[in-house]
């Protein structure tokens, strides 16, 4: 629930109240050796949270102070063992300033810090081992703690004459107990031989720190051009393990919108991302990437994730009186090239791997509008952490 009270034409207070309760069941009915491992694991997240934001504006400075409060509290239970996990978070304070100076008719300065918090979704919680690949076999690992970030950033914007912008930012982050991947040596009573498992565990901090420029041009009357580059160099640092390499990472995109006659309109887009060891984007929920149940691009502790890169596209066309309708069709990754390419070196082993994150998708949308659209009706409260803005990207959508 949330509400909000305008104090004065340039003040606002905002209070809200918010509350998760999910429960999982899930059964793994797998057969080894003609003989059946079945695994049975019940679970439930509860997330409790409180904040608050208060807005203001003097001239031409302004200024947001927001503080919320959350806790939460798992359990797990593998019913087939008879083992139960119980973990109770206390109660964390995650605050944020936001700070904005107009500097000019076309110039603005801001600042923004936050803390934020990541929670290990259900995959990376859950104690299943999974043999469906006897080279990668993985698991869950139930005594995950969340994964925590302050971000500091500092940018500054410029609008010209003709309405192009230009966006420049330094940022950095600081994550503690940071969730990701990890391969372990171990004996498996199941196979009963000692194995490798790819699991995850909580690191003990990250570090990135970066350079990011956005420029949006209008080339010609038909043609808009945004540009967006990030330089970047991250460093992980692990429990019982040799210091990972850090080197300087960079990821550029160029999106194109192109106005075609007889109200058509062409959307094409193209990203590349170099070698990386953990992405500026964060993980969202699922920490190391999320997505299955090893995740995608994300923090790779033990090696780094090789370069990647992909081209996709959208045509948009709109009729009816007013422009009232619309059809469109998406295609992600048309030359089939985005790919998830790690490689992982441990003690024990050297192992590359490879694994496309999504399926080459076609999306045909159409949309019709009744009458005028408020935003204010759907506003929402992000209270989760740092929202996964792939690296590796999707596809244009109208």
């Amino acid at each position: 629930t949330d509400y909000s009270n305008p104090l004065s034409a340039n003040s606002k207070i905002e209070l809200g109240l918010r509350a998760q309760l999910r429960k999982a069941d899930n059964e793994n009915n797998i057969v080894i050796a003609g003989k059946n491992n079945n695994t049975v694991y019940t679970s439930t997240d509860n997330v409790y949270a409180a904040y608050a934001n208060f807005s203001n504006r003097i001239k031409n400075f302004g200024y947001q102070l927001g503080l919320r409060a959350e806790s939460s509290d798992y359990e797990g239970n593998l019913l087939s063992k008879n083992e139960n996990f119980n973990i109770e978070f206390p109660i964390s304070l995650f605050p944020s300033v936001f700070l904005s100076q107009k500097l000019g008719e076309s110039d603005d300065l801001q600042f923004n810090y936050s803390r934020r918090i990541n929670r290990p979704n259900f995959w990376q919680l859950s104690p299943f081992t999974d043999y469906s690949d006897s080279l990668n076999i993985s698991r869950g690992n139930p005594g995950l703690n969340p994964e925590f970030t302050n971000s500091f950033e500092l940018s500054y914007s410029k609008t010209f004459k003709n309405r192009d912008n230009l966006l420049a930012s330094v940022y950095f982050k600081n994550t503690n107990s940071l969730i990701t991947r990890i391969q372990n040596l171990e004996y498996d009573t199941v196979v009963k031989d000692d194995i490798f498992v790819n699991t995850y565990q909580n690191a003990n901090n990250s570090y990135i720190t970066g350079l990011e420029l956005t420029s949006r041009n209008k080339v010609t009357k038909f043609w808009d051009l945004t540009a967006n580059a990030n330089l970047f160099t991250s460093k992980i640092d692990l429990k019982d393990q040799k210091d990972p390499d850090q080197f300087v990472s960079y990821f550029f995109k160029l999106n194109n919108s192109f106005k075609l006659p007889k109200n058509f309109s062409l959307q094409l887009s193209g990203d590349y991302q170099s070698k990386v060891i953990s992405s500026p984007s964060g993980g969202g929920r699922g920490g190391g990437g999320g997505g299955g149940f090893m995740g995608g691009p994300g923090a790779a502790a033990q090696g780094f994730i090789r370069p990647s890169y992909g081209v996709d596209a959208a045509v948009r066309f709109e009729f009816l009186k007013n422009k009232v309708a619309s059809l469109s069709l998406n295609v992600n990754d048309i030359f089939r090239t985005r790919l998830f390419d790690q490689y992982t070196e441990t003690v024990y082993s050297i192992q590359n791997s490879q694994r496309r994150r999504d399926a080459q998708v076609f999306r045909l949308n159409f949309n019709y509008r009744f009458g005028k659209f408020d935003a204010t009706l759907f506003k929402r409260k992000n209270t989760k952490a740092d929202s996964n803005v792939d690296m590796n990207s999707g596809s244009p959508n109208f």
